[in-house]
């Protein structure tokens, strides 16, 4: 079956706040060079920024609450390096279709792998995937279910099956038992990120923190959803490469978590680590996270093209 794409949906354009929030994440010259398409019956918003068509493919995934818009800065640098970027906006999430904050992994893979149909009917590839925090789940989510993506880097990656201590165990079970009785009861962001405090000292954090296109309340079933799912990489070795980039003043995760993580799983991973930056770098310090993450993907798409010409 084909899947549809469709003009975007904008609809915060010429809006003063709109204005004002670009302005202070210093993004519009970089919009100019995106094309927004919405993909599938379930409305994907997605933001491509072009290199070549021969060039290797990187979708996005961004971290809880946001859209890909937000980070337009990382994007269109992560391109100018080599790639075609293209920036996924979760379901119910910045100008996808579908009820706010309203999703499940599986959906979220079967959305990631919609998205590759479109592109291979524009790129050569090969493909990979960058998700930032939250978002790094779904990417490695969606590489365990469609082997088109060799290649996987997880900004702070969350694993359910590794708890960072006892009170994210218990408040996991919590969130999925609650979940059986109340899926669409919302629970507010600031219980378990507080936007306010991360982005403190950022240009456009105010903005940021009043954003109409930000999801601050979450249904339990999204939050099951995520908080329970079980990686295939715990007890399975994939063929695609995979990296964890870290800061090392990471306030949500230590770096500690993302060596239990690496321990715990049969997925070989390699650790990136972001001296002296915080779990928003990609908000902070986009070029630089830009630059590591060109780095490695150049590094395992070259293995990939080598191998795949042999």
């Amino acid at each position: 079956m084909t899947v549809q794409i469709r003009p975007p949906v904008l609809s915060q354009e010429n809006c003063a706040f709109r204005i004002n929030l670009r302005d202070k994440l210093n993004i519009e010259s970089h919009l100019k060079e995106r094309t927004a398409f919405c993909v599938g019956e379930k409305g994907v918003h997605c933001e491509l920024y072009e290199y070549a068509p021969d060039a290797p493919t990187i979708l996005f995934l961004p971290g809880m609450g946001t859209y890909c818009e937000l980070y337009a800065e990382l994007l269109a640098t992560l391109s100018a390096k080599g790639f075609n970027v293209v920036g996924i906006d979760p379901l119910g999430h910045g100008y996808s279709a579908g009820v706010r904050g309203d999703y499940s992994v599986d959906q979220m893979c079967e959305a990631v792998s919609d998205v590759i149909d479109v592109l291979q009917q524009r790129f050569d590839g090969p493909f990979g995937v960058y998700g930032y925090s939250i978002g790094a789940l779904l990417a490695m989510a969606a590489a365990e279910k469609d082997d088109r993506l060799c290649s996987v880097l997880c900004g702070t990656l969350l694993v359910p099956d590794v708890a960072p201590d006892l009170s994210y165990k218990m408040s996991w079970n919590w969130t999925w038992a609650s979940s059986l009785f109340m899926p669409g009861f919302k629970v507010p962001l600031k219980s378990f990120v507080d936007f306010e405090q991360l982005l403190k000292g950022h240009p456009a954090g105010q903005e940021i923190n009043e954003d109409p296109l930000v999801v601050f309340d979450y249904p339990l079933r999204t939050l099951s959803s995520l908080f329970n799912y079980r990686c295939k990489i715990v007890n399975h070795e994939h063929d695609f490469a995979a990296a964890i980039l870290h800061g090392d003043q990471d306030e949500i995760l230590p770096v500690s978590y993302s060596n239990r993580v690496m321990n715990y799983c049969e997925q070989p991973m390699e650790l990136l680590v972001i001296e002296r930056e915080g779990h928003m770098v990609p908000f902070f310090k986009p070029e630089l996270v830009a630059e590591m993450a060109a780095q490695w993907f150049d590094r395992h798409f070259a293995k990939e093209m080598v191998t795949a010409v042999l």
